[in-house]
């Protein structure tokens, strides 16, 4: 039993390590990412650029179409997407909504945006955030070593122990330290990944088409000149909304007035064939208009009576 005690003395010992091992990898971590807050980046750094655009159009149907045509010619993979596309509408237009998710290489990225913008509809939105993993990147590289040397290490105790609690300690560990290895690999993965292909989310927004602005001419007034000018255009523009008024209404006024001369000149005969026929002769009356009211007057007189005064 004595002679087997150093193999539990160097499992400790190899975790001892191990730890004071990962400690040194955090403070060297620690002191680079010191080093490159105060200097500038190199032209290699490592960066992870996320990207979205609003783009509006009258028909999501085209747009849909559209959308993946062009990222296909821009070398992007459409990684989800989900589209809901409505009815046809009156003036043409058919509304609903999309939305894309690609992957396209940074290089590919602006040249994919302005595409979106000529082949598919108005840009309306955008937002865009790059991030420096290289500091990442390196610490998960260090992180990655250290376990796997570990493993190792404790590999070899395992072949060399002979006591069944120090081969149950040392697969602990070995699986313990299996598992942050791998997720320290998947983590390295996924920074990769976003480094070589950006991400964009593209959405689709329906908008009701609208109709062609017509230029307003600028009738604004300056000075004496331009207000003479003005009164005398519109003094012009009155004169032939009247004369314009005129020709239009001459036929009909000349035909109402033939129409009245020819009423005037009928009511007159009948008048004076009236008054022939009222005289005892049958000829015409000589008597003139005053006779008349005098005679009128005469008549009202006498039925009238005496005045109370006489």
């Amino acid at each position: 039993m004595d002679a087997e005690s150093p193999s539990g003395e160097s499992v400790d010992a190899g975790r001892t390590g191990a730890d004071e091992q990962t400690g040194a990898v955090e403070a060297g971590g620690d002191a680079l990412a010191e080093q490159t807050a105060g200097s500038p980046l190199p032209t290699d750094r490592a960066l992870a650029t996320t990207a979205g655009v609003t783009v509006a159009t009258s028909d999501i149907r085209a747009a849909v179409a559209d959308t993946l045509t062009a990222a296909q010619r821009n070398g992007a993979s459409v990684f989800t997407a989900d589209v809901s596309i409505g009815e046809e509408r009156d003036d043409g237009s058919v509304d609903g909504s999309g939305c894309f998710v690609v992957k396209v290489p940074p290089a590919e990225l602006e040249p994919l945006i302005t595409d979106l913008g000529a082949t598919v509809g108005r840009l309306s939105g955008r937002t865009q955030d790059t991030t420096d993993v290289t500091d990442q990147l390196v610490d998960l590289d260090i992180r990655i070593g250290v376990e796997r040397d570990v493993i190792a290490r404790f590999q070899t105790l395992l072949v060399a122990a002979n006591e069944f609690q120090d081969i149950v300690e040392i697969e602990r560990v070995i699986s313990e330290r299996t598992i942050s290895l791998e997720q320290l690999l998947a983590g390295q993965r996924n920074l990769d990944n976003r480094v070589e292909l950006s991400t964009l989310t593209i959405q689709l927004q329906y908008e009701v088409p609208t109709a062609e602005i017509v230029a307003v001419e600028d009738n604004s007034i300056d000075g004496i000149g331009d207000a003479w000018r003005a009164g005398w255009d519109v003094f012009l523009g009155a004169l032939f909304a009247i004369g314009f008024v005129l020709a239009v209404a001459a036929p009909f006024i000349a035909t109402a007035a033939l129409l009245l001369g020819v009423v005037w000149l009928v009511s007159r005969r009948r008048r004076y064939t009236s008054q022939i026929n009222r005289s005892p002769s049958g000829a015409p009356s000589t008597s003139n208009d005053a006779d008349l009211g005098a005679e009128a007057i005469k008549q009202d007189e006498q039925l009238a009576g005496p005045s109370p005064r006489g």
